[in-house]
């Protein structure tokens, strides 16, 4: 569905932004503000997202229409998922940042956020593609469980969760049973395969990849 590939699709343009900046600002700096971001990082984390967003939508979700639903997912997905990628961007700009090209870059003058940004980011570029990849796998799942609780997509878009909302009946399930059947099938099959692109993206991209 439209709706859901969209949603997922938006949501990890959000979450790979911040991540890129808090893990790359936190990485290379360091010291006091490596701490202060990593406590947020920690903060943000620990929010479980079903139930917060199931709160925020009987909240709200009946003063707002069907696209700013959708909206308001995109965005509380893409603001609550950062986090992984946060880590993995500090991680590996940690291991890089003492390397010739980074010292070298230091010695020329070049500021600190054009050394993060310019010089060390595109040499993590492949870890940042394959944890987008498998994010946007995660925020199709979520937004479907969502909308097969209710909380999500509202008919008469339609999504995959919103279908299996719609078939949540024991007559539909036993006498109609193509309306679940195959929703649940292509969900399931198109989570993962895009989950196995990622898989061949990070062999592909990876230079640390034993299977290259």
């Amino acid at each position: 569905m439209v709706e859901c590939l969209s949603i997922g699709a938006v949501a990890v343009i959000i979450s790979t932004i911040i991540g890129i900046i808090v893990g790359g600002i936190s990485g290379y700096f360091g010291g006091k503000i490596d701490m202060v971001l990593q406590r947020i990082t920690e903060m943000i984390n620990s929010l479980p997202f079903l139930p917060f967003a199931m709160i925020l939508s009987a909240l709200i979700g009946n003063a707002m229409t069907s696209n700013q639903r959708i909206f308001l997912i995109m965005v509380i997905l893409g603001l609550l998922s950062w986090p992984g990628l946060s880590r993995l961007v500090r991680a590996q700009i940690l291991s890089i940042r003492e390397q010739e090209y980074v010292i070298a870059a230091r010695s020329l003058g070049i500021k600190k956020l054009g050394i993060v940004f310019r010089h060390i980011l595109p040499n993590v570029i492949s870890v940042i593609i394959v944890s987008a990849t498998l994010d946007f796998a995660t925020s199709m799942l979520t937004e479907a469980t969502l909308s097969y609780l209710g909380f999500g997509v509202q008919a008469p878009q339609p999504t995959w969760g919103n279908m299996l909302y719609g078939a949540n009946d024991s007559k539909v399930i036993q006498n109609y049973w193509w309306r679940w059947v195959f929703a649940s099938i292509i969900l399931g099959v198109c989570v993962i395969c895009i989950n196995l692109v990622g898989d061949g993206l990070r062999d592909a991209i990876d230079p640390k990849s034993q299977e290259r």
